[in-house]
Order: C-alpha cells, then sequence, then structure tokens
C-alpha cells in the first residue's frame, strides 16, 4: 500500500506543480494583458485631455474671435454715425449756401431792376418802398430768413440802397402826413389809385398782423381814404390814416425821415411775410 501512496502522491504532487505551473503563467498572462490594457487606457486618456485642451482652445479662440468681431462691429457703429453726421452737417452747409445764393440773386436782380426803373417808376416814392419790400420778402430772400434764422443781412441790404438812391425825404425829417398826401396826389389816375388800394389794403387783415404793421397800416388807410368821393373824402387822407392808426393800433410818430421810414417799412413787411410762412409751415 505504502508503493501505491507514494505513487499516487507523486502523480498528485506532479499534477499540482503542473497546475501551479499553468496557473503561474496565465497570471503572467493576464498581468501582461492588464499592463497592456492600462497602457492602452493611459493613450486613451492622453487623448481626450489632448482633445479636451484642443477643446477649450477653439472655445478660447472662438471667444476672442467673437469679441474681435463685437467690437469690430461696434468700431463700424460709431464710424457710420460720425458720417453720417459729416454727411448731414454738409448737405447742411450745401443747402444754406444754395438757399444763401438763391437769396443774392433774387435780391440783385429785383433791386436791379428797380434802380433801372424797370418797376414801379410810375407810382409815388412811398408806393415804390412798400411794393419793393413786398417784392423782396416774397423771393428766396424770406427762405434764407426763414431757413437760417438770420433777419439782418438782406433786410439792411436792402434799407441802404433804397435809402442810397430816394431824396423824396429830407434828410432832416418830414411830416409822414404830408409825405402821405403828397404820394397819393402824385398817382396819375384815379384807377392807379385804386389799384394800389387793393395791393397794399390791410384794413381786412386779422389784427393780431395789422398791430404788428403801423407803417403799412398809414399807407394802406390812406390809399383807401383816397379813393373815396370827393364829397366824402378827407381833405388829407395821409393826416386821417394816422389818426386812425394812434386810436386803434399803436402810436406812430408824425414826423419821419428817409432812414427812419424806409427802415419802418422794410422790417414791418419782412415780419409780416415771414410770420405767414412760419405759420404755413405748422
Amino acid at each position: 500500500m505504502d508503493g501505491s501512496d507514494n505513487k499516487r502522491r507523486l502523480l498528485l504532487d506532479g499534477n499540482l506543480i503542473a497546475g501551479q505551473e499553468a496557473l503561474h503563467q496565465w497570471i503572467e498572462e493576464l498581468v501582461d494583458k492588464l499592463q497592456i490594457s492600462q497602457a492602452a487606457l493611459k493613450v486613451t486618456q492622453n487623448s481626450l485631455l489632448e482633445a479636451r485642451n484642443a477643446i477649450r482652445n477653439l472655445q478660447q479662440r472662438g471667444q476672442i474671435q467673437e469679441e474681435a468681431l463685437i467690437q469690430l462691429s461696434n468700431q463700424l457703429y460709431s464710424l457710420a454715425q460720425q458720417v453720417g453726421i459729416q454727411i448731414t452737417n454738409l448737405e447742411a452747409r450745401v443747402r444754406q449756401l444754395e438757399v444763401r445764393v438763391a437769396a443774392n440773386e433774387d435780391l440783385d436782380k429785383i433791386v436791379t431792376a428797380w434802380l433801372a426803373g424797370q418797376t414801379y417808376t410810375h407810382l409815388p416814392w412811398v408806393m415804390q418802398v412798400a411794393l419793393l419790400a413786398r417784392e423782396v420778402f416774397s423771393s428766396s430772400v424770406l427762405m434764407y430768413e426763414l431757413e437760417t434764422k438770420d433777419t439782418k443781412v438782406y433786410r439792411q441790404s436792402l434799407i441802404n440802397k433804397i435809402i442810397a438812391s430816394s431824396k423824396e425825404i429830407s434828410p432832416h425829417g418830414d411830416s409822414l402826413g404830408d409825405l402821405l398826401d403828397r404820394s397819393w396826389k402824385q398817382t396819375k389816375n384815379n384807377d392807379d389809385l385804386k389799384l394800389l388800394a387793393g395791393l397794399l389794403e390791410v384794413r381786412s387783415l386779422p389784427m393780431q398782423r395789422v398791430v404788428n404793421t403801423p407803417y403799412l397800416f398809414v399807407i394802406g388807410t390812406t390809399l383807401e381814404l383816397a379813393t373815396l368821393p370827393e364829397d366824402v373824402r378827407p381833405l388829407q387822407p395821409g393826416r386821417s390814416a394816422i389818426a386812425l392808426c394812434r386810436s386803434q393800433i399803436d402810436t406812430i410818430d408824425r414826423t419821419t425821415d428817409a432812414s427812419r421810414f424806409v427802415t419802418a417799412v422794410v422790417e414791418e413787411t419782412a415780419n409780416d411775410c415771414l410770420a405767414m410762412i412760419s405759420n404755413q409751415s405748422f
């Protein structure tokens, strides 16, 4: 039995050794495989980290590019606004220049024709001044004043031109009533008198306009009274017109001179025309 036991033991020991060797070999293979898997995982991890860093870099570059685009867009918008303002200013300057050129041309044409005796020559001087002022401030001169708010340059220019060429009033002054009465008497016929009365008539105008035009009121009222039949016409329509103005409208001096008269007629006419066109604009 001892011999059999020895053989069995030897056989078992051999099998055990063989099994241990096989197990050892399997463990070594498993370790090798684990090492390979670990290396693969490490490579994969590194790849993922690289991919993450690449994505982060792309995001950062994209953000930088987006910020650059936003900044560029803001700069372009600001530049467009500046250019727009410059264009608007340039257009305004061009428009102002156009209006001024037109006003210069109209004033020169109107006054030159009057000085050359081509307009209003058969009318008394007082009526010439009133009609000349109305013609000037019905032209581009009025548009210039409306757009630029400059109410001095062309008014003073017209006043100077009229005074320089006028000798009807003494430089030392004259009676306004006498001046008005001489004027209507100088009218050649009754038809011309009625025509002038119609052109310069002011009594039918709204009171808010009449109160601002006392000189135009006395001129128009003088003509209106002068056209009445002789049996009811005042002996001195000019003086009567002044009395009506002082009682109904405003105090007006009974004496005048060339500078005062021309300045008053030009200023009243210009202001009246400017007020009318300003009211029409609203």
